[in-house]
This record gives C-alpha cells, sequence and structure tokens, in this order.
C-alpha cells in the first residue's frame, strides 16, 4: 500500500523529486478551479472531527485520489495532474496559510511546485499571492477578482483564515494525517483519461483505479460517516432546541479498514502473479482479453480477477458492450437490493470469488476437471460464467464436481455424434437427468475402444480428447500401506493438449516402400506372411494409445522397445517441461515391466503384442468408465 497512498507533506516535498519530475502541471483541457467556501470548511471540520476521535498513531484521514501522468514540457519533466486539480489546488492554499507560521516552509517560497501552464494569471496568481502568503496580509474581497479562477481562489483563502480563526487545528493533522491515493497511469493519452474519468468515459487500464475506488469507498460504506450535532441542528432549523446526542462512526474505523483493504489487495496480487496461475485461468476466460486495453492482466496479473468477476456477474452490470470496462465496476454492484453499500458489496463479492478460485486451483480435482473442460470445450456455451454459476448453485464441492464431470462426460458423447437440441440437453445434464441420446452415445465409444480390431486410434479425433483426459483421473498409491485414489495436480501443460506439439504413434507397422518388380510369386508370399507377422504380434511401437512429444517419438524411429522403456523413464524423471512425458504414457510404457520376468525374457525380444493392445485399451475403458459412471455394456 506504501506506493499508493502519501501524506500531503511527502506530496509537496517529497514526491515529485521521488518520481524525478520538477512540478504538478494542470493542463490545457482542465476546467477551472471550483471549490467553495462550504467545500474546505466541510474538509477542516473532517479533519478536526478526525483529530478529535483518533484512537492510535497509525489512523489517517484519506482524501480520496489523484490520477496523474509523467509528461515533458518545455524540457522539464512534470506531473500532468489527469483527476485532482481541485484537491491539489486546495490543499495548496490551505499549506500556504498554515505555513505562514512554520519556521521551515513546506512549499518554499519560490518553489515552481504547481503550475497551471495555460492558464497564466491563475498561475501567477498562485505563486505571488497564495504561495508567498501576502494574500492574507489585507482583507479579502473575491469580488474584486479579474478571472474564475481568482474568485474560487480567494472564496477559499478567506474561508481557509476565516475558520482557522475560530477552531484549532494542529498543522501536524493537515500534514501528516491527511493522505491521498496516488494513481499514476501512461503517459501519451491523458485527454481521454480526463474524458474517462469527468464524463467522457473513455477506456482506462484499471488495475490500481479499481484498488483506489474500493479503499476509498467501501471503506465509507462499511463505517457510514455522520455529521456533527451541530450540522443536523442547523439542517433542521436553528431555533428548534434538539436534545440528541448523535455517535459519530470514527474516521479511525474508516482509515483501519483502508488499511486492511490495501493489505488484502496487496495478498491477492501475490497470488494473481504466479506464472502457473496466470497459465491457468486466461484459458478459463474468453479469449478476446488479450485485447483488452484498459484491463492489462499481462502487466497487472490482477486484472485475471476482475475478468473473471465480470464474466461470473455480467448479467448484473451496466450494458457497455462484451468488453470489460471500468465503468463496470465504477458504481460497485448491488446484489442485496439494498442503497448505499454497493462498493463494500462490490469488495465482499470479489473476495469471495478470489478465494474461490484459489480453492478451484488448489484441490487437484477440482483443477484438473475444469482445466481439462475449458481448454477442450471452451465456447460461449462451456463458458466461466457457466462454471461459476455452477458452483454458487451446488451443495458443496463434491456435488459441484459431480456436475463438471456430468458436463465432461456430455461432451465425449457429443463428438462421437450429432445431438440436437445441445442448450437444452446441457441443462438437463447440469441438472443431472438422464437422456438417452447421450447413453447411446457413450455405450457407442466404449464398444468401438474396446475392438481393437476395428477402433482406428491413429486417425480418429477422439484420441486427442480421451488421452489427454486419462491423465486427469486418480492415480492408485500406497498411504500407510493402504492403496487409495488419489488425483495429481497437473500443470496446464498437460492440460492442454496441442496437436502441433505432439504425435500418436502408429499401432501397427507402417508400410514399408517395397520394390515388387524383382520380386518372385515366392518372396511375395514370404513378405506377406512376415508383415502379417509383424502386424499381429508387434513391432517395437505401443502405438496410438499414448501421446508423446513430437520431437521425442521422431528421435525413437524403431529402437528396441525396452530402450524406449528405459528413455521414457529417464525423460519422466527429469520433467522437461518441453519434451514431458504425460502420465497416462508413461503408465502404458512401464505397464508391460508387471508382465516381464527378468530372469527368464531376453529384454531384446519383448515386443509389443496384440495382447497389450488388448490389456491397455482394457484399462482405458475401465478407468474412464469407474469415474465418469459410463453405461454398462450388454453382452
Amino acid at each position: 500500500m506504501n506506493e499508493l497512498i502519501f501524506n500531503i507533506r511527502y506530496i509537496f516535498q517529497e514526491y515529485l523529486p521521488s518520481q524525478g519530475c520538477c512540478f504538478f502541471n494542470i493542463p490545457e483541457y482542465q476546467r477551472g478551479y471550483k471549490w467553495t467556501a462550504n467545500n474546505v470548511k466541510q474538509l477542516l471540520d473532517d479533519l478536526l472531527n478526525f483529530g478529535h476521535h483518533r484512537q492510535t498513531a497509525e489512523e489517517f484521514y484519506c482524501l480520496q485520489n489523484i490520477t496523474i501522468a509523467k509528461e515533458v514540457l518545455n524540457g522539464k519533466t512534470c506531473m500532468n495532474v489527469i483527476d485532482g486539480q481541485q484537491r491539489l489546488t486546495t490543499l495548496f492554499i490551505i499549506i500556504s496559510y498554515i505555513q505562514r507560521n512554520l519556521a521551515h516552509k513546506i512549499i518554499p517560497l519560490d518553489a515552481d511546485i504547481l503550475r497551471y501552464s495555460v492558464r497564466s494569471s491563475t498561475d501567477v496568481f498562485l505563486k505571488e499571492k497564495v504561495q508567498t502568503g501576502t494574500l492574507w496580509d489585507e482583507e479579502i474581497i473575491p469580488e474584486e477578482a479579474l478571472s474564475k479562477d481568482q474568485y474560487y481562489i480567494m472564496e477559499v483563502a478567506r474561508a481557509v483564515a476565516d475558520w482557522y480563526q475560530k477552531e484549532k487545528l494542529a498543522a501536524e493533522v493537515v500534514l501528516d494525517d491527511l493522505k491521498l491515493i496516488v494513481n499514476v497511469v501512461d503517459n501519451g493519452e491523458e485527454e481521454t483519461v480526463f474524458a474517462s474519468l469527468n464524463g467522457g468515459k473513455v477506456d482506462l487500464d484499471g488495475a490500481d483505479l479499481v484498488r483506489a475506488i474500493l479503499i476509498t469507498r467501501a471503506a465509507r460504506q462499511k463505517y457510514p460517516y455522520v455529521v456533527s450535532e451541530n450540522n443536523i441542528k442547523q439542517i433542521a432549523n436553528d431555533d428548534i432546541d434538539m436534545d440528541i446526542h448523535i455517535r459519530v462512526s470514527s474516521q479511525g474505523k474508516i482509515n483501519e479498514y483502508r488499511v486492511k483493504l490495501g493489505v488484502e489487495f496487496d495478498r491477492m496480487s501475490l497470488w494473481w502473479s504466479n506464472k502457473d496461475v496466470i497459465d491457468y485461468f486466461e484459458q478459463l476466460l474468453p479469449n478476446r482479453i488479450s485485447q483488452n486495453k484498459m484491463f492489462r492482466y499481462r502487466d497487472y496479473p490482477i486484472d485475471l480477477l476482475y475478468y473473471a468477476f465480470y464474466e461470473a456477474y455480467k448479467s448484473q452490470l451496466p450494458l457497455l458492450g462484451k468488453d470489460l470496462d471500468l465503468r463496470h465496476f465504477e458504481n460497485g454492484i448491488d446484489i442485496n437490493r439494498q442503497s448505499g453499500d454497493d462498493h463494500l458489496e462490490f469488495y465482499n463479492e470479489l473476495q469471495e470469488l478470489h478465494l474461490t478460485l484459489m480453492d478451484w486451483y488448489d484441490d487437484a480435482e477440482t483443477h484438473n476437471l475444469i482445466g481439462y473442460l475449458m481448454y477442450n470445450f471452451k465456447s460461449d456455451t462451456i463458458c466461466f460464467e457457466l462454471i461459476y454459476d455452477i458452483w454458487k448453485k451446488s451443495k458443496g464441492k463434491s456435488d459441484f464436481k459431480e456436475t463438471i464431470k456430468r458436463i465432461v462426460r456430455y461432451q465425449l458423447a457429443c463428438l462421437y455424434g450429432d445431438i440436437e437440441d445441445e442448450k437444452d440437453i446441457l441443462q438437463k445434464i447440469i441438472e443431472g437427468k438422464i437422456v438417452e441420446e447421450v447413453e447411446k452415445n457413450l455405450l457407442r465409444l466404449r464398444t468401438d475402444i474396446l475392438n481393437t480390431s476395428t477402433y482406428d486410434w491413429y486417425n480418429s479425433s477422439l484420441t486427442s480428447k480421451i488421452l489427454p483426459l486419462l491423465d486427469i483421473l486418480p492415480r492408485t498409491i500406497k498411504k500407510r500401506g493402504k492403496e487409495i485414489l488419489a488425483f495429481r495436480h497437473l500443470p496446464q501443460r498437460y492440460l492442454k493438449h496441442n496437436t502441433s506439439e505432439e504425435d500418436k504413434e502408429h499401432v501397427r507397422s507402417q508400410t514399408r516402400p517395397i520394390d515388387e518388380s524383382n520380386m518372385t510369386e515366392e518372396d511375395k508370399t514370404t513378405l506377406l506372411n512376415t508383415l502379417l507377422k509383424e502386424n499381429r504380434e508387434g513391432l517395437n511401437s505401443i502405438g496410438n494409445i499414448v501421446l508423446l512429444h513430437g520431437s521425442i517419438n521422431k528421435s525413437y524411429g524403431n529402437d528396441k522397445l525396452i530402450l524406449k522403456m528405459v528413455r521414457i523413464y529417464s525423460e519422466h524423471m527429469m520433467d522437461d517441461v518441453n519434451v514431458f512425458i504425460r502420465p497416462h504414457t508413461l503408465d502404458v510404457f512401464m505397464s508391460k515391466m508387471k508382465n516381464i520376468d527378468i530372469n527368464g525374457i531376453n529384454p531384446h525380444e519383448v515386443f509389443w503384442s496384440e495382447e497389450d493392445v488388448k490389456r491397455t485399451v482394457g484399462d482405458i475403458d475401465s478407468r474412464l468408465t469407474s469415474y465418469f459412471n459410463l453405461p454398462d455394456i450388454v453382452c
């Protein structure tokens, strides 16, 4: 939070040098200064009330935010004030008044720290009259001002002097306990940024701004500020004697909660900055998010959380098109249909979503199920909004997982045959209803998988869907002497199938280049018998019932099966991210070891037989059927 909130002393003394800048500049597109006497008196009253009710030295009063952008003006680097001109100018006036009695000036009398670069008369007035303090040497008469800017500056300056004549407010409260949220945005488009903040509503990167909106407004809504008893009497009627006692919510509570929000945002940002987290969740969200110029998650990873929030709640947010916009968050979110707490509600829902996504990511089974579903079947229908809606309506984690399993099951049925009225059927699947058409397709799928003589694993499009699916299924492990089912937390490279990187081996011998022109009939018969034997017994291939990284598969060639098994095992142990070995692939290669008697079989005579093919596809069918409750085959 230290990089976002600064006290007034630091802002006017140290902030600019720390950023390599000379002054705050009010650019030409800014409107004139418009604060009134009532505005500044309310600020000073609030600070006085804060000082009276402060409970700890760590509490502070926060005056919302300013938005600035670094710029070079006439050869000097400055900070263009995109939003916050009114607050900065008012603080400049207050500091100029109170520092008249200070030996060490906060703003040196000859400093060029706040510049109205276009309205030169305003710039000169601030420096010669306000900054030097000479404005207060005589009666201030705003009506004699030479411009609108001067009129409002003089009105505020007179109100400051009048207030201090009646009240005592330590300079330290203004300089050290009053703080501002400072948002620094990219330069070059200050005018469009200004338009976004002041009515034009043009796109703006939102990571820090959403944080600032919530820190300032959610805290106010959690601890509503009540005006003083004197103000209430004045509003009612000065002549009415209202014998009332009002409990004023402590400003310290607000500031404490703001600090808490800042810490929570820092924790969330740290979690979202993990590269594996980014890789996982960017695949769960629409592809178009990479083109959004307002929320750039590659620069501000926590933006993925804001994208997820938008996708989960977009039906309850303003209709502003398909893309996430800062305007979706400016007014918070109203789910409980109560006024006055929309930003607090927004923060609470955002935090709940964050914790939910952490749970999805950390729970191995949930992580793998959602990852597999969204990597392979993401669409306008199978989308983040659907998944989060299912989560919120589920009775618990187990219920949620079972629903996601039914959706994966349904997607496999859709791949194996056309299903009409898909959206209607999908809703039935989510509700747990049995759909005959789906069951028929899954039964056909099981039957064909087990038919090793006709099912073409190499040319089937289902191979690239089924084999990665096996990696997310539970594996039997031994724990305390007992066999249990456990899930492995898969990195996204296992979940995301990329056909350009992975190959399917042929389960049969590939056609050899044969020159039959000089072959006798006897030679052809011998060759035919040889090929038939090879096709029956196999060569050194374990076939396309596994997926291998393309570079590995090509490097194996026709090596002996035992050599392939050794290489697979060693490469799995190295866990090379570029040539990773899938868990299913390792299991299939190593499964042959279970049937080898080292003392009775020459390893060089080990080959992949028809029986091995049947055993492997039987295991595939068994695991799929057990986990996804596929329909029984009736013999």
